[in-house]
Order: C-alpha cells, then structure tokens, then sequence
C-alpha cells in the first residue's frame, strides 16, 4: 500500500473545514462520488455518471438522480475538495521557490492560483490557473511600490489579498 499524497486528502480537510463534522457526515456519498470522478473511476458527465451507477451498483434511478442534485449543490457551494486543483497548487508551490505559496482566491469561475515569488530585489506576483504562469504584478523591495500588468484582469477580492499580503511582507514582526 503506497503513500497517500497530501493533495489526495487536502480537499477533504478543507471540506471539513469549511462544513465540519456534521457537513462531512451528512455528504459522505457526494464526497465519495467526487472522488470517484476526480480520481477518472467515473465519467465527468451526467449520463455516463448515471450510466455507471446505474450499471454497477444497486442503486435505483430515483437514488441516482437524487444523489446527483445533491452532488450538484454541493460542488456549487463548496469547491475545495478537487485532486486537480490541488495537485495544481502543490505543484505550484514545489516549481517556484514562493515566499508567500500559491493560494486559491476566489470562488468558482473567478478563481485564481496566486502566489508570491521572491527574484532578486523584487517580489513577483504570479497567477497559475491557467497552465502558463502570468505575472499580476511586479512589487520593488526597495520603495514597496506595485507594478500591475493591466492584461490580467482581478477582482477588488484578489487586488485585496494582493495588497494585504504585500503590506504584511513590508511590515514583518520582528520577534
């Protein structure tokens, strides 16, 4: 028996998280099921999802069609658990030495990986959602000031945490 990766179980840590105890225990069957489909057991698909539970296992189309506007609502209202996005951060944060590691901001369709890379005197800020890494922007160590890349659109939520993050790295607590 192999290893578990962390990006196998950070999902669902986050999904407790986010749910607790009771969330979890209550969307066992819709973990399950995305786990199946993240994992490629099952079809992405809604009929060859059908299909397969439908094939192999005693559940009837009632159930299935049930359990599949439950998956429905759920990847809707709590996006954290996805093997590929997590593989995509943990990557992320292995390929570029960041200072601050890549970090998933935002909810669903406006979601963006962003992480802080330190290069010489400056501190890049990089979005990876895509499979190409853009920079946002380009922040100097030695005035503090931002250079923003107007071809990257944000949202007041990224600019924000951008900005928070940079206003921590500017005034570290020395202990």
């Amino acid at each position: 028996m192999g290893t578990t990766k962390e990006y196998e179980i950070i999902g669902l840590i986050q999904t407790m998280k986010e749910t607790g105890l009771n969330g979890i225990m209550k969307y066992t069957d819709v973990l399950v099921l995305n786990h199946m489909i993240e994992r490629g057991w099952i079809p992405r698909e809604r009929d060859g999802i059908i299909r397969t539970l439908k094939d192999e296992t005693d559940l009837g189309y009632s159930e299935i069609t049930n359990l599949l506007k439950r998956f429905e609502e759920w990847k809707r209202y709590l996006p954290s658990y996805s093997i590929e996005l997590n593989q995509k951060l943990d990557n992320s944060n292995l390929t570029y030495n960041s200072i601050i590691p890549f970090k998933w901001i935002g909810k669903e369709s406006d979601r963006k990986l962003i992480g802080f890379v330190l290069e010489g005197n400056n501190i890049l800020v990089y979005e990876n959602t895509s499979n190409q890494l853009e920079k946002i922007c380009n922040v100097s160590k030695s005035d503090w000031s931002v250079n923003w890349n107007d071809n990257i659109k944000l949202s007041v939520l990224h600019q924000r945490y951008i900005l928070d993050e940079i206003k921590e790295l500017k005034n570290p607590i020395w202990i």
